[in-house]
Formats: structure tokens, sequence, C-alpha cells
């Protein structure tokens, strides 16, 4: 995959392309760059996505962070992974949000030779959402491409869509998450140096830094797995500001206890994996409850991942 971050020529290509935010790339935008990349396979084009950072509803509603079910680099990675061969990732401002969808489409077609556009049904683009796909059928017709539509995918509930994702994750409900990414919902961070009051009481933590826009589930206590260099190991996660310990710190911490592990990991970068919420965060009475309820968090948390999938990427 070649990631592009400005527009950049590539001429004498047959190439297919879609648009969107794709913030999370779930199983329906999954669905749908799959097959792309299947179709221009076999037809020896190119494959392309085009997307967007900042996300046009934070930018046009003014939306607050943490927003991000994935960062930009995430979303590159899954495109990698569905075998995606070009990433043109545009930063997104009010003056392309005012563009007529014309513009927007001579933009990208004097750098790229779009013969197919691979699109959701509801997909819209230029100002006021204007460019349907019907406009953009007849955008098409002028201008040398045909436009694919693909049908939405369905849970019982109907449309998997982004924003209930961003639900399910600020609430903590992971299994949904889980089914409508086809991975584990993850954080990446850096490894920081935290108060070690967990050292003292017998369960050193690993505390992360993690980029401000990324979501992070409500505060409590979860099965996680944690890769670091390239290894998957079994943890338990409190997200939240640790009231037993009177911190007048009101921003939510991510600390990590990594079963039966006792290394060295500061400064190291490293990705954290979701599976189950064990409890909601709580203040308790004494340091001694305290402990005792992570010895139980921690072999409720070995339960839980005793029976799910070691797995860092896309599950199929």
């Amino acid at each position: 995959m070649n990631h592009i971050d400005e527009v950049h020529t590539t001429k004498n290509q047959v190439v297919y392309a879609t648009i969107g935010a794709f913030d999370g790339v779930h199983i329906g935008h999954q669905h749908l760059v799959r097959s792309m990349v299947k179709q221009a396979q076999k037809n020896s084009a190119r494959s392309l996505v085009i997307t967007f950072h900042p996300h046009p509803a934070v930018l046009l509603r003014s939306l607050s962070l943490p927003f991000y079910i994935t960062t930009p680099p995430e979303k590159q990675s899954i495109f990698y992974e569905l075998g995606v061969d070009f990433v043109l990732d545009l930063k997104f401002t009010k003056k392309m949000s005012g563009m007529d969808p014309d513009q927007f489409m001579d933009m990208i077609l004097d750098q790229f030779p779009i013969n197919q556009l691979w699109l959701g049904k509801d997909f819209a683009l230029g100002k006021k959402r204007s460019g349907n796909l019907t406009v953009l059928r007849e955008i098409g017709k002028k201008k040398g491409f045909s436009i694919i539509d693909c049908p939405h995918v369905e849970d019982v509930n109907g449309k998997i869509s982004s924003s209930e994702i961003r639900n399910w994750i600020i609430n903590g409900n992971f299994p949904p998450t889980t089914r409508a990414l086809n991975r584990y919902y993850s954080l990446e961070g850096k490894v920081i140096y935290g108060d070690a009051r967990g050292r003292k009481i017998g369960f050193p933590t690993a505390n992360l830094k993690v980029w401000e826009g990324k979501l992070l589930p409500k505060p409590g206590v979860y099965a996680t797995w944690i890769t670091i260099d390239n290894k998957t190991l079994p943890s338990v996660t409190n997200v939240g500001i640790r009231p037993t310990f009177e911190s007048t710190d009101t921003t939510p911490q991510v600390e990590v206890h990594i079963l039966d592990f006792d290394e060295d990991i500061y400064k190291k970068q490293v990705q954290l994996h979701f599976i189950e919420n064990i409890r909601i965060e709580k203040k308790f009475n004494s340091i001694d409850e305290l402990i005792n309820q992570i010895q139980r968090d921690a072999r409720r948390a070995e339960e839980i991942l005793n029976n799910v999938k070691k797995q860092t990427g896309l599950f199929t």
C-alpha cells in the first residue's frame, strides 16, 4: 500500500476508488473495500481509498474530542490488510466542504484516472451533500467513470454505523463493538511513568499516553490483550480516575496490569485490545479491599481471555 498525504499523480493506470471518512473501518466499510479490491485485482486495475482528516463532522459541527474510533495511521493499516494499493489522506477543510461535486471530482480526476467509483447507497459529497449517487452518475458520464453502489451491511438492529459503534465504546460494551469492527477495539500509546501506586500494592501497571482524539470507554475494569514488541499478552486494564486514592486529577487514565509479567517497558509503544468489561470503577474503603478486588479482577480477566481469540488484526 502507498500512503499519499497529498494529491499525487498516478498516470497511465486504471484506478478503482472509493471515498469516505471511514472512521472505524467497520464491517460495512470492509465489505465495500474488499469488493472493490477483488474486482480491481481481477481486472488488473489499482485500488484507491480517498479518506479525510479531520472527520467532516468534527470540523463542520465543531464536535469536541475525543471522537475517533481510529487514528489516521490505524485506518491506513486496516486498508493495507484489506489489500488496497493507494490511500489518499486528504486534509479536510471548510473550503473543501464548500466545493461543488464537479469541483471535487475534477480535483481528484486531475491526478487519478478513476474508472470506477465504489460507494455506499447513501453516500454524498460536496457542498450541502449535493453530490449523491444520482448526481455523481451524471458527472461520471461526462468525465469517464462509472458508479458501483454497494448495499449496507446490517446487524439485527439494522445498518452498521460508526455512530452506533462510538456509543458502544463509550459505554464499554465491547462484544458488539468487536463484531461490528471485525477486530478488537484498540488503543495505541506510549508507556509513561505514573505514580507507581500499583507497584507499591503488588500490581505494577503500564500507564499509557493515548492520543486525545481517541475514544475511551467509561471508567471501569476491562479484560484486555496488550501487544508489546510483537508479543500479545493477557492483561487487565483500569480506565478512570482511581477514586480510592483520592486523586484530584479528573482526566481518565489508562493503566494496564499485565498478567504474570515483570519487565521494564517504559517508553515503549504498545497496543491495547479491549475484550470485555469486568466491572465499573468504584471507590473502596481501604487499600486491602482494593487489593482483594484487583486479585478477583485479574482472575476474571484470565478466564475471559482463555476463551477468546488472541488476535491483533482483522478476524477474517
